[in-house]
């Protein structure tokens, strides 16, 4: 077996309950092995290895275990711990989770589907936290002697995933509400705020006695709110994967790499970076087809067939968005995985993958840095809803086109290994501010939906599609972890949607632009504080300093075809602005730009108008101190996501232009990068219907090689490369 830190490893998951025979198992990891594969995914489940208290039986894993290490494969091994077994909830009645509404979290059943277990016991209940560490503890001991474990994964799709009748209401509030983790918030509270008083000045309460401290149960919009969910989505969380990973480490003699994996990215959450910091690899899993939003242009009507093009578009945004966010909240220390990568078709009736498919979606994950891959699954499931689906393989049979293709890609990345083991993707010279207090704040619905936290992340999703069609590559930062040096490092910060925002993060962005950084603004930056109060000049008092204005008006606007896809019925005349576009002056002379959501207008101080709507002013350009600060009065995403607006994205370039951004293009290709010394794997891109031959300069490097199709003849310092349509390539270039 090659050592473990020099290959890239790739494979199938390929064991978890219930599961086939053992012998058609053991026969499955030698196809596996035929097909190219080095590495197996293997999930364990606590109900199942511990039936009876104190009693651990691992006989069949074992089994499974030395059959791959005889093959040389090695092994990705998962605990589930939120799949308790029975004994634990008769022995800890009071383990369960509770919802706000009182009700107890009540399905005691055994199986993997529907989320693993998930939200298993409460991992605040003293009990239920010891009989998992002692389990855990003896598992490591006992496997720990496997060389050919690479890593323990410790949450799979970290997650609560409630089900009860009252989440399905539009509520986020939540787990848990029981007496141990309502204790644990409120000392978490006694340390963040010092003291009772400071406490009720903060959320404006009258609370006497800290035991009168809840958060809220019925409506979410309370500041309160605020701190609840930080406190269950960015402390309790990273605290039991904390526990779980120093339990591992405590008890495996060769100490082996901790790894969890969401289940996919939302766009502007912040609390992956607090989970990513827990463990030593930090993935997501990603299913790429049928990602389209109802928003999108693209989406496709009911009894009509979906374009393939536009699917295709739409696949690679997701993985490639996925994995970005992924990498960077993961951080420069950590290696990044696609922990579940879909390699059969979603369910019995879902589209099976092509070898197109599985090889576009490989290399778009390579391209956002990816440093291990674990397809779901080797062989279709047969269980239940998922039965038939998922699978590299069918039912019946030793290969497929797809698992042929998934094979080849693994062996060709495992010539390369080193490359992508270590090899990292430049950092951005764009980033874009994620702030977790702001995406609980757009979370908060109470009695109404206006779906705050849905335009959030569609104005994210829109930005970043603006930029990559165009060749800009876009890194993600998060408020509570930056710093003035790590900012400093960009040349521009873009801020979403910023309607609730405190004062220490304006202050850190007005070190960042006075320091010569450029920072873009979308409408309403810091109208609201992170507890949702208003601001007396509805504008956040830095926010006025630095972007040179006041607030003058805002206002809902109409969407420019019908039927709208997010605008409310006008129930007043008046209330919401006729579609419109913002006319771009000064330097700026010739864009436009399509508004979506809300149009806000400025008064004009020390900034220079940009653009007009009519004669008001909805975009200013403001030089502070050595930098610039742009605030545009609307949400600039939706536009090239929901009507393929190309002017917005034309004036979006163009203002990244004046920070001194370029497009990463070989001719007309999009092109991408990931480096390891003198070796370099470039990604280029044909997201067009259209055949496109290109030269391209590889000057500096002595040999260009086709991840997948061989050597490259160099001519005077350039190479001459096909692409058809909808296609990624990699080239392997070595100086």
């Amino acid at each position: 077996m090659p050592p473990k830190d020099v290959i890239f490893p790739l494979g199938p998951q390929f064991y978890f309950e219930p599961s086939r025979p053992l012998d058609d198992l053991l026969h499955d990891m030698h196809v596996a092995k035929r097909l190219g594969f080095n590495s197996l995914r293997f999930q364990e489940h606590w109900c199942l290895d511990e039936r009876v208290e104190g009693h651990i039986d691992l006989s069949k894993i074992e089994t499974l275990l030395e059959e791959a290490e005889r093959l040389g494969l090695y092994v990705h091994f998962c605990v589930t711990m939120e799949q308790a077994p029975a004994w634990l909830w008769r022995k800890y009645p009071d383990c369960r989770m509770v919802y706000s509404t009182g009700d107890r979290h009540e399905d005691p059943t055994q199986y993997r589907l529907p989320y693993d277990g998930k939200p298993g016991p409460c991992w605040d209940h003293p009990g239920a936290r010891a009989a998992a560490i002692r389990f855990i503890a003896k598992l490591a001991q006992r496997l720990g002697r496997y060389d050919n474990i690479l890593e323990w994964n410790i949450n799979q799709e970290i997650g609560f995933w409630p089900l009860h009748p009252s989440m399905m209401r539009p509520s986020t509030l939540g787990f848990c509400y029981c007496p141990y983790t309502l204790a644990s918030f409120r000392d978490w509270l006694k340390k963040k705020y010092g003291d009772l008083d400071a406490l009720n000045r903060a959320w404006r309460t009258g609370y006497g006695d800290w035991e009168e401290v809840e958060p809220p149960r019925l409506f979410d919009r309370v500041p309160s709110y605020i701190d609840w969910r930080y406190f269950m989505d960015d402390v309790y969380v990273p605290r039991h994967l904390r526990w779980k990973a120093e339990t591992f480490r405590a008890n495996d003699p060769k100490r082996r790499p901790i790894f969890a994996h969401i289940g996919g990215v939302t766009p502007g959450r912040g609390c992956d970076w607090r989970w990513a910091k827990e463990v030593e690899v930090f993935g997501s899993s990603c299913y790429p087809t049928g990602v389209f939003h109802e928003w999108d242009a693209g989406y496709p009507a009911p009894g009509r067939p979906v374009s393939r093009e536009e699917c295709i578009r739409q696949e690679v945004l997701l993985i490639t968005l996925m994995y970005d966010y992924v990498r960077c909240a993961a951080g420069p220390k950590r290696r990044v995985a696609a922990a579940e990568f879909q390699g059969g078709p979603k369910r019995w009736l879902g589209r099976v993958p092509s070898p197109d498919d599985i090889r576009r979606w490989v290399l778009a994950a390579l391209s956002s840095g990816i440093q291990e891959l674990y397809f779901w699954n080797l062989r279709s499931e047969i269980f239940w809803d998922e039965a038939y689906g998922f699978g590299l393989l069918d039912s019946r049979g030793d290969s497929t086109a797809r698992a042929r293709e998934a094979g080849r890609l693994a062996k060709s990345i495992n010539r390369h290994a080193e490359l992508f083991h270590s090899g990292r993707v430049p950092k951005a010279d764009v980033a874009i501010l994620i702030n977790e207090d702001l995406w609980h704040f757009m979370q908060a619905r109470g009695v109404h939906q206006e779906n705050l936290d849905s335009h959030l992340s569609y104005t994210i999703r829109g930005i970043y599609k603006m930029l990559w069609d165009a060749g800009v590559w876009i890194d993600f930062v998060e408020a509570k972890e930056i710093t003035l040096e790590s900012l400093n490092g960009y040349k521009l910060i873009i801020m979403p949607f910023p309607l609730a925002m405190d004062d220490d993060v304006f202050d850190l962005l007005k070190n960042y632009v006075s320091s010569g950084g450029v920072l873009l603004s979308e409408a309403c930056p810091g109208r609201h504080d992170r507890f949702g109060f208003a601001r007396p000049g509805e504008l956040a008092p830095s926010a006025e300093e630095l972007f040179g204005v006041e607030h003058r008006s805002v206002q809902l606007c109409h969407e420019p075809r019908q039927p709208p896809r997010w605008t409310p019925l006008e129930l007043s005349y008046g209330q919401i602005r006729p579609a419109v576009r913002f006319r771009g002056v000064g330097s700026f002379t010739g864009h436009s730009v399509l508004p979506s959501l809300c149009i806000e207008t400025f008064t004009v101080k020390d900034s220079t108008p940009i653009l007009l709507c009519k004669d008001q002013i909805t975009g200013v350009v403001n030089d502070f101190g050595r930098g610039k600060a742009y605030l545009i009065g609307t949400l600039l995403g939706h536009a090239y996501t929901a009507f393929n607006d190309v002017a917005t994205q034309e004036f979006l370039l163009a203002l990244l232009n004046t920070a001194g951004i370029k497009r990463e293009l070989c001719g007309r290709l999009p092109h991408r990068r990931r480096i390891n010394g003198e070796c370099e794997a470039w990604f280029l891109f044909n997201m067009t219907s259209q055949n496109i031959t290109q030269h391209v300069n590889v000057k500096g490097f002595s040999r260009v090689e086709d991840l997948l199709g061989g050597t490259m003849n160099i001519k005077s310092g350039t190479i001459k490369i096909g692409m058809n349509p909808y296609e990624i390539r990699c080239l392997i270039m070595e100086r």
